[in-house]
C-alpha cells in the first residue's frame, strides 16, 4: 500500500522545497496544484493513523527548516493523507486546515560561474534534505526545529533554543572551538537574554541579576546568532 501526504503552507515555500527533495528517500513534488510528500517511511503502513504518526514529525521539522532557510512567515502542515490502493483508486483523509498566509514573492537562487565554464545553481533550500535527515535521526535536532518554528522569536524563545543547541553539540566550549561563534558573542548573548534592561519582559529573569551588559546584543543580532549556530549544528554530521 502506498501513501502520500499533501502539504499545506505558502506556495513559494513549498515550490522551493520541491527543488531540495528530488532524489532522496523523501521527495516533495507538485501535482495538480498540490504539494505532495512521499517517503520510504510511509511504505506498507496500514492506516491513516500510522501515516500521520510518521508524517507529523517530518512536517514539523520541514516547517522549522522553512522558517530558517526560506524565512517563511507561516508554518507548514498536513492538508490531507492519500491512500493509493492496488487498483489505482485513492482514498483521501482530509485534515482540518487553519488560515494560511499566502506569499506571492519568489525566492532567489544564485548562479555561480566556475573557471571551467560550468555554472552551479545554489538555492536557499539546498541544506533542507540534510537537515531533515538529522532531525529524523536526532531527537534534540527535531526539538530545536520545533522551537524554531515560530516568528518572531523572543529572547526567551531564543535562549531555550540556544540551550538545546549547546547541549546537542556537547557544550558552549565546543561552539567556540569549532569557530561557530566567539566566546565573547556567547557571553553577550547570555548576558543580554538575562537582562531586564535589555530584554524587558522577555528576559529570562524577572529582576536584573547583575549589572546590565555594557555591550548589549540586540534582538536581531541574537536571532542571527542562534540561526547560525543551529545551521552549523544541523549541517555537522559529526555531532
Amino acid at each position: 500500500m502506498e501513501w502520500e501526504v499533501v502539504l499545506r503552507g505558502p506556495e513559494p515555500i513549498l515550490e522551493e522545497l520541491t527543488q531540495a527533495f528530488k532524489d532522496n528517500e523523501s521527495t516533495i513534488v507538485k501535482s495538480n496544484d498540490a504539494f505532495i510528500l512521499r517517503s520510504s517511511n510511509f511504505v506498507n503502513l496500514k492506516d491513516a493513523a500510522e501515516v500521520r504518526l510518521k508524517a507529523a514529525p517530518m512536517v514539523e521539522a520541514l516547517s522549522g527548516i522553512s522558517r530558517m532557510l526560506l524565512q517563511s512567515e507561516a508554518p507548514l502542515g498536513i492538508a490531507s493523507l492519500v491512500e493509493i490502493r492496488s487498483d489505482g483508486s485513492r482514498n483521501i483523509f482530509v485534515e482540518l486546515e487553519p488560515a494560511v498566509l499566502r506569499i506571492t514573492a519568489g525566492l532567489v537562487s544564485v548562479q555561480v560561474s566556475h573557471l571551467d565554464g560550468s555554472i552551479e545553481e545554489r538555492r536557499p533550500s539546498d541544506p533542507a534534505s540534510t537537515w531533515l535527515r538529522k532531525a529524523l535521526a536526532t531527537p534534540e535536532a527535531a526539538r530545536a526545529l520545533r522551537l524554531r518554528d515560530k516568528s518572531p522569536l523572543s529572547w526567551t524563545d531564543l535562549y531555550r533554543l540556544f540551550e538545546v543547541i549547546v547541549d546537542g553539540v556537547g557544550g558552549a566550549e565546543v561552539i567556540a572551538t569549532e569557530g561557530w561563534a566567539s566566546r565573547t558573542q556567547l557571553r553577550r548573548f547570555k548576558h543580554s537574554a538575562n537582562s531586564v534592561s535589555v530584554a524587558g519582559d522577555s528576559a529570562r529573569h524577572g529582576v536584573e541579576p547583575t549589572a546590565p551588559p555594557a555591550d548589549a546584543m540586540t534582538i536581531s543580532e541574537a536571532r542571527s546568532l542562534v540561526d547560525i549556530l543551529l545551521a552549523r549544528w544541523l549541517g555537522n554530521t559529526a555531532r
